[in-house]
């Protein structure tokens, strides 16, 4: 009879071993299963990692808080430090644009800042390649420069042209060459044409009065800096110093046709 019962005990921890070992696999298949890295709480993980909140820090924090600076929600230095400045900003953006806010970066939220800061790229090429106005293709330059290729143009009253011009006729004709129409006489000029001005800028007009037996202004010169101005006078057209006696005497004022 002990011989039968220990016989059964033998039987009965065999099946059991038998049992564990043919288990084994699945258990061990089922472990690896959890680790597969195409699970969706691995996707869950991935996608964490693409966003940025408070505490982050590094170029990627720069570069939202750069596009954020571009569309005027973020007025703080760049740093890479997401703040409370920088989230503040983002929500402030979400907000206007219609997302969610969280002051979380996420995907949805990248997208609008990149979209916006491309549409701002194409404004400012945009604007680059436009075509320049008048006043703006008008340069100062360009009125000094067809002033003094006529230095040497004899003074010849009532001319307008290079054979000779009195002054007036000089303001006259530089300026037609860059497009701008101006009164014939000086008074006229001082009283309708451009802006008065409080002081001289290189390419502006100065004018004199009293030079001759007239009401109004009587003389006019461009301006070149340095107190200097070219002018038609008695010699032609020429240099002058306007900090001599006779022209701060007659001076007037100065008005830019620009």
């Amino acid at each position: 009879m002990a011989k039968s019962s220990q016989s059964m005990r033998k039987y009965v921890v065999s099946s059991a071993l038998i049992t564990s070992l043919a288990l084994t696999p699945v258990v061990a298949e089922n472990v690896s299963a959890k680790a597969d890295p195409g699970s969706s709480e691995s996707s869950s993980s991935s996608e964490t990692s693409q966003m940025l909140h408070s505490g982050d820090r590094g170029s990627e924090v720069e570069s939202v808080q750069d596009e954020l600076k571009t569309q005027g929600y973020y007025t703080a230095n760049i740093d890479g430090i997401y703040g409370p400045i920088t989230e503040d900003a983002v929500e402030s953006f979400q907000s206007e644009e219609g997302l969610a806010v969280d002051g979380i970066v996420g995907p949805e939220t990248k997208s609008a800042l990149s979209s916006l800061s491309e549409n701002s790229i194409e404004e400012d090429q945009g604007a680059d390649i436009e075509e320049p106005s008048r006043d703006e293709s008008t340069s100062q330059s360009d009125v000094v420069s067809i002033a003094e290729d006529l230095i040497g143009t004899p003074y010849v009253w009532g001319g307008t042209t290079p054979e000779g011009m009195d002054s007036s006729g000089f303001i006259l004709s530089v300026f037609e060459q860059v497009g701008v129409d101006l009164h014939r006489k000086e008074s006229d000029m001082w009283l309708n044409d451009g802006v008065q001005v409080d002081s001289p800028e290189v390419g502006d007009v100065v004018f004199f009065e009293g030079t001759y037996n007239t009401e109004g202004a009587s003389h006019s010169g461009i301006y070149i800096g340095d107190n200097q101005m070219i002018h038609a006078g008695s010699n032609g057209v020429e240099v002058a110093d306007m900090s001599i006696d006779y022209w701060q005497d007659h001076y007037l004022g100065v008005k830019s046709f620009q």
